[in-house]
């Protein structure tokens, strides 16, 4: 009888957790069931275009088509349409060819009294189109109506940018339609992606189960388990670039890395201080759909799909990306730099190196955190609480230096308490313990400088803990912090980019080229075929950028009147810095069909000259063709683009004239992507406002003492919500996945319980150290408001940027010393650390599948 209690009680631990993994894989499939499953017809899309602020109504047999470029394939098409007056009662036919070959590749019928006004139709394919690149379609819409009413489809006003002129019944329309192509099913990979990280979620939280009731796992290593296995489940379901500001903080660690490599390479190029507002990667290091940071059910299938790729490109590659940085401080960026170089030698892909940067941090995180839990002298479910929240483990997992810098503050902090407070405090600490104390110490003192105070609690500790010489190893300890703090805050990417200007190569002084006619004789081969005199010398004569646009248009492609939005683009772009005119100009005059096209240097120098300073050269410094022997069209092209009249003419315009782009031919539509892409990575960063320029500095708050006041009390009321969810994680990626507030309640009931005194124990600190661990935190928490307040501007009704994860590294020492001393005391401390690491991994089990489902929701 003694023998079968005996095994009974052996095997319940193990009777739980299978039992716990069950019901867990039954809750998923449950969910499954009910949420996900219904999604699995979710779609991607990509417009051809969006613009549909016209509409052509059409008649009974009339076709509407549309001709549009596309490279992926075509699963469904969605149109606009609007309604002039009842709904039509009819049929829809569409259907699709291949624009150069007319062959038929698929088509659709619709019913028109499904079509809903001022919003896509979307109609399915009767079989996919396999796409290709460059591959050219023609859309064709056809009404049959059975009643009087019509349809009316939207257009844009006046044709797209690069995009084709739509027809109606044969005849042109001045617009292009608006098409909606469907170019991916996300399918079955959903609900395998699902119950597979369900499924490791339930197994971490049965191994949980299985751990506290066998008591065969130690509370540190268990924390170890739990932070590299949920982080590691977040860092899939949220992957990089999802995290707060994250995109900043991969561009600072690749960009280490790339320097690391270009120290190692035995290339000429020498990378030396590298500005904030510059980032540099591989090659390789671009993927749309993973650096989008609003994560979607197709991030995670372009990450599964991309994890194991490689690349062929040498391990110094690079590639300059105008992309912020976050500071010119690396140390808190070592751990993921190393990982990222580390898959550069291996030649991993980039998906790979997002995932080995992001495992590494969370590794550094997962150690440090385990020792604190580890050392800590008392309040061990306080460090384990604070280290398994799940804001904790979402910033662990990711690029954020928050992931080393939270981990050497709850490292750092269990250390000091136990050297200042422990059981031991009459000795002197161990040599290894007293460097780990003293090394995080100075490690995290110039992460964030608004955490110094956290790091000068070592004055705190007794002189008898720090052996010999203790007030010298104090003041050495602060001088480091100090200047540590003060010396790579300010920049330690010391030296410059060694590149020579054009591949190094230098042009020789040209005669200046004289006055001519914008009609002069030229080359009959340079002239457009209908040479248009009045159009040539409104754009020569004019010096702007729309008639250098122009230009280039007609001289180089023989277009006298390009699209109005065209011209618009590269005009936006020449201002804004997004390209050089003589890289614009290379995009016209060297593209791959017309590189090749040049008979003489007489042609490529007409062509030129004409184009960018509105004077054909052939005609009066004719001598310059004769460089079309040395060094071809392109140095014919750099000769006339270095004369002073040319940078004398852009000047004028506010503009360097630049150099030529390494790539010969160059592809416009990649250069205009490459400027669209520059303009949506500056539509994502921050631009101060002339207003924003006033902020809340000492002078201004110590004269506007109510004004600061009243911004501080609007701000507790209006973003106190806010605060409370960031601290803990009821708002993840970078804030836009709001989970229930249920999960953001049990997470604070669960700090509360963590603060539960053990019966028995002294509460420590006590007096005189209680008082002064509680001043670190208040100065640590004033001075991030203080700094946030700081960049506030002086028209803003709520602090600028203050956010709760900025309290995380304080928090296990705030709660220590707000322990309550009356309330009651937990009877058994290895009971309760059992109960609520259980609770931890069930609750972070709850949260991950709530944020799978928020996400499947977009």
């Amino acid at each position: 009888m003694a023998d079968w209690r005996k095994s009974l009680r052996q095997h319940k631990p193990l009777a739980a957790a299978l039992g716990t993994l069950a019901a867990l894989l039954a809750v998923s499939l449950l969910v499954w069931l009910a949420a996900v499953r219904p999604q699995l017809g979710k779609g991607r899309s990509a417009t051809i275009s969006d613009d549909f602020s016209a509409s052509a109504i059409l008649q009974n047999g009339q076709t509407a088509s549309q001709t549009f470029a596309f490279d992926e394939d075509l699963l469904a098409v969605g149109v606009e349409f609007y309604l002039p007056g009842d709904q039509p009662a009819g049929e829809l036919e569409l259907v699709l060819t291949d624009a150069d070959t007319g062959e038929e590749l698929a088509r659709s019928t619709g019913v028109m009294e499904y079509i809903l006004p001022d919003q896509y139709t979307v109609l399915g394919l009767d079989r996919q189109v396999t796409g290709a690149e460059g591959r050219r379609y023609t859309l064709s819409l056809t009404p049959h109506y059975t009643g009087d009413a019509v349809l009316a489809i939207g257009h844009s006003s006046g044709v797209a940018l690069w995009q084709d002129q739509m027809t109606v019944d044969g005849e042109a329309v001045d617009g292009t339609m608006a098409v909606q192509i469907t170019w991916q099913r996300i399918g079955g990979f959903l609900t395998r992606f699902f119950l597979l990280v369900c499924g490791f979620g339930a197994l971490l939280v049965s191994f949980t189960v299985w751990a506290v009731l066998s008591r065969k796992v130690a509370l540190p290593r268990l924390v170890f388990v739990l932070a590299l296995g949920l982080g590691l489940l977040y860092s899939f379901v949220l992957p990089p670039y999802a995290a707060p500001d994250e995109k900043y903080h991969i561009n600072q660690s690749f960009t280490l890395a790339c320097r690391w490599a270009n120290f190692f390479s035995d290339g000429e190029w020498q990378m030396g201080h590298v500005p904030t507002t510059t980032s540099f990667r591989r090659e390789t290091d671009v993927n749309e759909t993973l650096q989008d940071e609003n994560t979607t059910v197709f991030t995670w299938e372009e990450l599964t799909g991309t994890l194991f790729t490689t690349t062929d490109v040498p391990f110094d590659s690079h590639q300059e990306f105008a992309e912020l940085q976050t500071d010119q401080n690396p140390l808190l960026y070592l751990a993921s730099g190393a990982a990222v170089f580390l898959a550069y030698l291996l030649h991993l892909g980039f998906t790979l190196a997002l995932m080995l940067g992001r495992l590494a941090n969370l590794l550094v995180f997962a150690a440090l955190a385990a020792c604190a839990v580890r050392v800590a002298p008392f309040g061990k479910r306080i460090f384990a609480a604070a280290a398994l929240l799940p804001m904790t483990l979402h910033l662990a997992a990711s690029f954020s230096r928050d992931a080393p810098l939270l981990g050497l503050c709850f490292a750092f902090t269990a250390l000091l308490l136990d050297a200042a407070f422990g059981p031991d405090r009459g000795k002197a600490l161990a040599p290894g313990r007293l460097a780990l104390l003293l090394g995080t110490g100075v490690l995290l003192a110039p992460g964030k400088l608004v955490y110094l105070p956290l790091a000068a609690l070592l004055l705190l500790v007794p002189g008898v803990r720090l052996g010999r010489k203790a007030n010298l190893k104090k003041g050495a300890y602060l001088a480091a912090c100090v200047v540590l703090a003060l010396v790579l805050n300010s920049g330690t990417l010391a030296g410059t980019t060694g590149q020579t200007a054009e591949n190094g190569e230098t042009v020789a002084a040209q005669p200046a080229a004289t006055e001519a006619s914008p009609t002069a004789a030229r080359p009959e081969k340079s002239r457009p075929a209908q040479p248009d005199d009045a159009y040539e010398a409104e754009i020569c004569g004019e010096n702007t950028l729309e008639s250098y646009v122009r230009r280039l248009y007609y001289y180089a492609e023989d277009i006298r009147d390009p699209a109005q939005s065209e011209v618009d683009f590269w005009v936006q772009a020449l201002k804004e810095g997004d390209v050089s005119p003589v890289t614009l100009g290379q995009a016209f005059l060297f593209t791959p069909e017309r590189i090749d096209s040049y008979t003489g240097g007489a042609d490529i120098l007409a062509r030129a000259s004409l184009a960018l300073l509105g004077q054909d050269l052939s005609g009066t410094n004719a001598d310059l063709a004769a460089y079309y022997d040395e060094g071809g069209a392109a140095l014919v092209y750099k000769i006339v683009y270095s004369l002073e009249p040319c940078t004398q003419r852009f000047a004028e315009l506010g503009l360097e004239p630049g150099v030529m782009d390494d790539r010969l031919p160059l592809d416009r539509t990649v250069l205009a992507a490459e400027v669209q892409a520059a303009q949506a990575t500056r539509a994502t960063q921050s631009v101060t406002d002339e207003a924003d320029t006033v902020t809340y500095t000492p002078g201004y708050i110590l004269t506007h003492l109510p004004d600061t006041v009243l911004l501080l009390t609007r701000t507790a009321v209006e973003n106190g919500d806010h605060y409370l969810r960031t601290l803990v994680g009821g708002s993840l990626s970078y804030y836009s996945l709001d989970l229930a507030w249920g999960w953001v309640v049990l997470c604070y009931l669960l700090l509360a319980f963590a603060m539960l005194p053990v019966q028995g124990i002294a509460l420590l600190p006590a007096g005189r150290g209680r008082l002064w661990c509680a001043l670190a935190v208040a100065l640590c928490c004033g001075l991030t408001v203080a700094g946030c307040l700081l960049w506030t501007p002086t028209h803003y009704e709520t602090l600028y940027g203050l956010q709760g994860r900025y309290f995380l590294p304080v928090l296990p020492l705030a709660l220590v010393v707000l322990r309550p001393r009356r309330l009651a005391a937990v009877p058994d401390g290895p009971r309760a650390e059992a109960q609520l690491t259980a609770a931890l991994a069930f609750v972070q089990f709850g949260v991950l599948m709530n944020t799978m489902l928020a996400v499947i929701a977009r």
